[in-house]
């Protein structure tokens, strides 16, 4: 059942109140859910005064509907329970600010701090859970503070730096993906403070309920068309006021705009002028220098006065210098002799006290005359340790010694976990009282081992650099002298001081000299030297445990060194140096460059690739040659061009100009190019990097730089086939030889390469890769060895009659590269491998392991297959 009903009311209307002031609109909405009804209470209507009536007061139309559907009505209870759920779900999150510092107060505190360059090395190493930040944390704008949830579920506090203080951490965090482990903090909801009502606060309401009895009068058509009208006005009136307010802003724009260019080339004209100004300030300030030095220069007084100045220089730095040196050895002198006296007093005093007679006095004038003996001063001479010693820095330097440029860590490439070992032992120095409290003992010595030049003495001298301790280091040829007994004196006064001088470093260049095995050499010789090597098997045991002095060695021989030397105990730690590999190599030539106007456009990695097998000191003689090369030509940049060809000269030795004979060019070019046609057929020696004629360090011949596999080739894990591919292509000059001159015009130009074949073909009888199984055992005889020579000179025949035909095939390539090498005296790989591409004829490339044992697993799959199908088709017949 639904009910409507309008109220007038006129009696109010008469009332002059508000005449000025605009009535409110008052809206009273309440809903109430129900299982399948709603019922909805609306009152109030907008309200307007009317301006043309400045003393009356008509009040709005007052509109109630009330609809009420009473087909079922909601239980309160019901309801009243929902609505106290509902607030009580909303009122569980916000707490008040007691309960804040109740729950603040049981957090845990966050000790641990960390440095926030780690975060990155925690990432990549997949160490890092989680990062919380704040909600409205901005981390790039502003440093914060965030928490960092570890691996182990431990948590530590991290300062992050702005983008302004540390860009390239914030490039590293946008490259490992950082932000995809942050999450925000929680941080709980405060209630709003409760506002407490005015006690008069009800009387405000009166109003309202009073003029929600009253319903306005209904308007005539003509009042509303009025009222249209005037809506309409002030709606066109508003929308020129808001298009005059706009044009009135561009205006002003406009005008800011031309006065901001004005203004602008204002500062430019008179920043223009100061600029000339200065200029001219600058050049008249010159012109007045050179007059005055001119003057200065031409002024005798001056000469004169500049005279008496350096004169008197010279006399400070070098006149009494020398006399207080020369009083200062006077009084060193007196303390001697002081020092002499009170020792001969105490000598005749103890004789005394002893009934001694004194007879001895001309014993005693005679010691004293054997202290300015030049020979005993000699031999006192040969008693010191002889050993170099470098301070540590914030150390007081003697007189006589010159302080050592630190070496770090940085300055050491191309070592890769090398490192990390020895950084552990610049942690003993420096961290040792944690380890020796933790039991862990700290090693007495490390041996380095590994070729020339990669870097073992410059590892010694980063760990003392690192570490901040004393440096001795010394030779181990250095102990070894004519004088019996001098060696072990010397190896004692070397560890006394370092002892004295502890922490500190000993390091002992090329310990083979004197630590081979002991009972070798016979003589006195031999005594010497074992003696020397008992004496620093002492001093190496009598520092274990402390690691006060650690002793660290070099040699390139560690094979034939004393067992006892080596042993654990003395040289706990030993490390072998390689040389670099591929990325080594790059990083060496980086950090040798950093002080060489090097170009932006370098390739390293094509310098490093042209350097295999080379060692560190090798790359750093390419780079000084590079500069040198540099400044012999006039520029100002090392470029990739100078690297290239400071390697070739490292290896290969300076460019021979000398003329040559066109006949001579072809025959060296025929000899290089048949070794770089033949090998390009074979997968282990297809990769070649440059093929040139040109002679170097004397040398008639070229050079075909080949590319191999250093595992198989310097390691000793050739196959078969990878070796007869060798002497294929070591008896490819002799084949091409023949094939272009004739058997009755060969020449001794292929001599080097048949001598490397025919060694290589013993090896690989002896080794037991040929046919007949030579070299399995030890049983020699006359007959066997004739067996073995046959043998050799029938896989020398194959592989020349092997090379024969490829040449054959390929002879429209040789003539390409022939002509090619003769012309530009050198072909780049790119060059090569395109006069292949033109005129190759390459024969297809062998099977490789892993073809081999696809196919032969192709094969056991079907014939497996083939069994359990004849199996089958038993069965069913047997079945039928």
């Amino acid at each position: 059942m639904a009910c409507s009903c309008i109220l007038n009311s006129s009696f109010l209307s008469s009332i002059p109140l508000y005449t000025q002031q605009k009535f409110r609109t008052v809206k009273a909405l309440t809903s109430i859910s129900c299982r399948s009804r709603k019922y909805t209470v609306i009152c109030g209507e907008k309200e307007e005064e009317s301006k043309f009536r400045k003393t009356q007061f008509n009040l709005l139309k007052l509109s109630v509907t009330l609809t009420v559907i009473s087909a079922s009505i909601p239980l309160p209870s019901l309801a009243v329970k929902v609505f106290e759920k509902k607030r009580s779900g909303k009122k569980s999150e916000a707490l008040t600010p007691e309960e804040l510092k109740t729950w603040v107060k049981d957090l845990p505190a966050i000790p641990h701090r960390l440095a926030y360059s780690e975060i990155l090395d925690l990432k990549r190493e997949n160490k890092l859970k989680h990062v919380i930040k704040p909600p409205n944390a901005e981390l790039k704008q502003r440093p914060e503070v965030v928490l960092a949830v570890l691996e182990d579920n431990k948590v530590v506090r991290i300062v992050l730096p702005s983008v302004e203080g540390d860009p390239n951490f914030w490039e590293e965090w946008d490259e490992l993906k950082v932000d995809g482990v942050c999450i925000n903090a929680y941080s709980p909801p405060l209630k709003k403070p409760e506002i407490p009502r005015p006690y008069l606060g009800f009387l405000s309401k009166i109003p309202i309920w009073m003029f929600s009895l009253v319903k306005s009068r209904p308007q005539s058509k003509k009042a509303l068309e009025l009222k249209r009208v005037r809506e309409e006005f002030k709606r066109s009136e508003n929308e020129e006021l808001e298009k005059f307010r706009e044009e009135r802003e561009m205006m002003e724009k406009a005008i800011k705009m031309q006065k901001k260019m004005e203004e602008k080339k204002k500062r430019q004209e008179m920043k223009k002028i100061k600029h000339e100004e200065t200029m001219r300030q600058a050049r008249r300030s010159s012109q007045d220098m050179a007059i005055m030095w001119q003057r200065l220069a031409s002024d005798s007084n001056v000469s004169t006065a500049l005279g008496l100045v350096f004169f008197y220089i010279f006399y400070r730095t070098v006149v009494l210098s020398y006399r207080k040196q020369k009083k200062d050895y006077e009084d060193r002198l007196k303390i001697e002799k002081a020092e002499a006296e009170e020792k001969k007093k105490m000598r005749e005093l103890e004789r005394e006290m002893a009934g001694i007679e004194d007879d001895d006095d001309d014993d005693e004038e005679e010691g004293g005359k054997a202290g300015d003996n030049p020979y005993m001063k000699m031999a006192q001479q040969f008693m010191k340790s002889g050993a170099r010693v470098r301070r540590a820095h914030n150390k007081r330097l003697p007189q006589y010694l010159e302080r050592g440029v630190d070496v770090k860590f940085s300055d050491v490439a191309g070592l890769g976990k090398i490192r990390l070992e020895l950084e552990e032992i610049v942690k003993f120095f420096t961290h040792g009282e944690m380890y020796r409290r933790r039991g862990v003992k700290i090693p007495g010595g490390i041996l380095l081992c590994g070729p020339p030049g990669v870097g073992k003495t410059l590892l010694a001298k980063a760990v003392a650099g690192e570490a901040g301790v004393n440096f001795f280091s010394i030779s181990a040829s250095q102990f070894v002298e004519i004088y019996v007994g001098v060696g072990a004196s010397r190896v004692r006064a070397l560890y006394q001081e370092a002892k004295e001088n502890a922490p500190s470093v000993v390091f002992i260049d090329e310990l083979d000299a004197v630590g081979r095995e002991r009972g070798l050499i016979k003589g006195s010789g031999g005594q010497e030297r074992d003696a020397t090597l008992n004496q620093l098997l002492v001093c190496l045991d009598g520092f274990e445990g402390r690691g006060e002095v650690i002793t660290i060695a070099s040699t390139n021989r560690p094979d034939i060194l004393d067992p006892a030397l080596v042993r654990p105990g003395r040289f706990d730690r030993k490390i072998y140096i390689p040389k670099p590999g591929l990325i080594g190599r790059i990083e060496i030539l980086k950090v040798h460059a950093r002080k060489k106007p090097m170009a932006p456009d370098v390739d390293y990695m094509a310098v490093a690739t042209m350097t295999d097998g080379m060692v560190g000191a090798e790359l750093a003689n390419i780079i000084e040659v590079a500069a040198i090369n540099m400044m012999r030509d006039g520029r100002t940049e090392i470029t990739t061009d100078d690297l290239l060809q400071a390697a070739q000269i490292e290896e290969r030795g300076m460019l021979d100009k000398k003329e040559r004979s066109p006949e001579t060019w072809k025959q060296v070019a025929i000899n290089e190019a048949a070794m770089a046609v033949v090998a390009v057929n074979f997968p282990d020696l297809r990769n070649i990097e440059f093929v040139t004629i040109a002679p170097r360090a004397g040398r008639e011949l070229g050079y075909v730089r080949m590319k191999m596999d250093h595992v198989k080739f310097k390691e000793g894990m050739l196959s078969r086939q990878s070796l007869l591919d060798h002497i294929t292509v070591q008896l490819a000059p002799r084949a091409a030889d023949e094939l272009w001159y004739g058997e009755g015009q060969l020449s001794t130009i292929w001599a080097e390469t048949a001598d490397n074949a025919r060694s290589a073909a013993r090896t690989l009888v002896l080794g037991g890769l040929s046919e007949k199984h030579y070299g399995l055992n030890n049983f020699w005889t006359a007959d066997r060895i004739n067996d073995i020579d046959t043998e050799a000179l029938r896989i020398l025949n194959m592989c020349y009659e092997r090379a024969k035909m490829i040449l054959q095939q390929n002879r429209e390539l040789m003539d390409a590269v022939v002509d090619t090498l003769v012309q530009k005296k050198s072909l780049t790989k790119q060059e090569f491998f395109n006069l292949v591409e033109l005129h190759g004829s390459l024969q297809p490339m062998p099977p490789s392991i892993l073809d081999i044992r696809s196919t032969k697993r192709l094969q056991l799959e079907n014939m497996i297959a083939d069994k359990e199908a004849a199996v089958l088709q038993q069965a069913y017949e047997y079945r039928a």
